[in-house]
């Protein structure tokens, strides 16, 4: 495949559709009274990103990298949320 395709599929595909499931996350946990269920999401998501950036048989081009980025953030986000 030439690089315009590897590009045009990253811009166009992956990085709205991880878009849209962060935003389905957020939305499905936001009723949620508890911030640690965020934590634990966020602390799981960057474990498989980890592993998928530690792994030499995977190559997603960076991919990996933006996934432990959004555990990260929904770890924060779930850190910033007050228990009741």
């Amino acid at each position: 495949m030439s690089p315009m395709v590897n590009v045009f599929a990253f811009v166009f595909i992956v990085i709205p559709l991880s878009i849209y499931l962060l935003y389905l996350i957020i939305v499905t946990l936001k009723n949620s009274n508890s911030g640690k269920k965020y934590m634990f999401l966020g602390l799981h998501v960057s474990f498989v990103g980890g592993i998928l950036a530690i792994d030499p048989n995977i190559d997603f081009k960076g991919f990996e990298y933006i996934i432990v980025l959004l555990g990260l953030i929904l770890s924060m986000v779930g850190m910033s949320k007050a228990d009741n």
